[in-house]
């Protein structure tokens, strides 16, 4: 199962393949996070609990009969939670550095 994630800096956009789906299409979800103090630890905590929910998501769920589509949505989900996180942290310590809420502009 591949995935492909990236939380952009103006809207951060998440793309994961949904687990029971064919690997032809991305789906995609929206992780905002403009509204946050990522200076703070309560920001970045929100922050990390949003990636979390759209990772969800985008990777989807099997019936707990369905052991291989179970073992899909968890590589599903650790490939993802892999590949956002270099982006989530570039994103909170450029916050931390310079002490905005706002997402580090390119």
């Amino acid at each position: 199962m591949k995935t492909l994630l990236a939380l952009s800096a103006l809207a951060g956009a998440l793309w994961a393949l949904p687990a029971a789906a064919e690997p032809a299409e991305p789906v995609t979800r929206a992780v905002p996070y403009g509204d946050l103090d990522l200076s703070t630890h309560e920001g970045r905590r929100t922050l990390d609990h949003r990636i979390g929910i759209a990772v969800r998501s985008a990777c989807g769920m099997a019936s707990s009969a369905d052991l291989v589509g179970k073992r899909d949505v968890r590589r599903c989900r650790e490939s993802t939670y892999a590949a956002v996180a270099p982006v989530s942290a570039a994103t909170q310590s450029a916050a931390l550095e310079t002490g905005s809420a706002r997402p580090p502009k390119r």
